[in-house]
């Protein structure tokens, strides 16, 4: 079990550093977001749906867990931080945006209703778990 957590996590920073660099176009006073920003978006939530999908296929609640608490700290921090104002906090602000920054190809998105956005991760790790998990108890129940 330690060692799924430790994948998880390893797996979990990865795609928030991989997608930081490379979706971060725009985000800080730069040109807005192109539609390679949004498709990259869509793969990075595709990415926590397949994720979801996969630990829900193995039936560990842990996962669950993980995703809330993960997902949860972060954007607890991210919230803080724009409470706070500038500190080092900002840097994880970006971290979590940065990921879903093409969704503010959108004009409707460039508001506060962007921070909505940094919870689809979450739910597309929950929407995938639960499909995962469901995919599974159909094939066993089958045979």
């Amino acid at each position: 079990m330690a060692v799924k957590m430790v994948i998880n996590i390893v797996l979990a920073i990865s795609s928030i550093v991989l997608y930081f660099f490379i979706n971060l176009k725009g985000l800080i006073d730069g040109p807005p977001p192109t539609i390679s920003n949004f498709y990259l978006t869509i793969l990075f939530l595709g990415f926590w749906l397949l994720f979801g999908a996969y630990r829900g296929s193995e039936q560990k609640t842990s996962f669950l867990v993980f995703a809330t608490v993960f997902w949860g700290v972060g954007l607890g921090l991210s919230f803080a931080s724009m409470i706070i104002g500038p500190s080092p906090l900002v840097l994880v602000t970006i971290a979590f945006m940065a990921p879903v920054n093409g969704l503010n190809i959108f004009e409707f998105m460039r508001s506060k209703l962007f921070f909505g956005a940094m919870f689809l991760p979450l739910l597309m790790a929950y929407i995938g778990y639960f499909v995962g998990q469901r995919t599974i108890t159909k094939r066993t129940t089958r045979y």
